[in-house]
């Protein structure tokens, strides 16, 4: 008797083999892929709830939301907050959000300055406003990036309202 396999045993694995394939495809996949990608929304989300915090201690703080500070000037790209030890600043720039005290008019003092990197993060904010002055800060967020380079995904969607005096 001679050894070997039988040509049941070899169409069975040819039969079998492909659809073994077909599963650990889809579980290489994720461990290759998608979970790197998940680390690095779950860091992202980190630092811009870390951003958040900052900016709600502030308001709440705050007397008031200005629209304009010597030559600075709120708007989609940069948030003015008048706190009782001076004027702060929050402001988009590059994947990042920067804070800074406009007190001094000196917004690149390294001491006063703190920076969050935002990469693929989506942040708008609206002050609410009656007549003049800002009473209310809302912050809409997300995380955004695309899945096999063909469509973009939003994750960690959020929406902060961040009153001032809120104490």
């Amino acid at each position: 008797m001679r050894k070997g396999f039988s040509l049941v045993e070899v169409l069975t694995v040819v039969i079998v083999l492909p659809f073994i394939m077909i599963v650990l495809d889809g579980l290489f996949r994720t461990l290759i892929k998608d979970i790197p990608r998940s680390y690095q929304v779950v860091q992202a989300n980190t630092s811009l709830l870390s951003m958040l915090r900052e900016m709600q201690k502030d308001i709440d703080k705050a007397k008031g939301l200005p629209e304009t500070y010597n030559e600075y000037t709120a708007g989609d790209k940069m948030l003015l907050i008048d706190l009782p030890e001076g004027m702060i600043c929050y402001q988009l720039k590059d994947d990042k959000v920067l804070r800074y005290n406009l007190t001094d008019n000196q917004p690149n003092n390294a001491l006063q300055q703190k920076v969050w990197s935002v990469p693929n993060a989506k942040i708008q904010w609206k002050v609410w406003r009656n007549n003049t002055s800002g009473y209310a800060a809302e912050v809409q967020t997300h995380i955004e990036y695309k899945i096999r380079g063909k469509h973009l995904e939003k994750k960690m969607a959020n929406s902060h309202l961040y009153f001032v005096g809120a104490l």
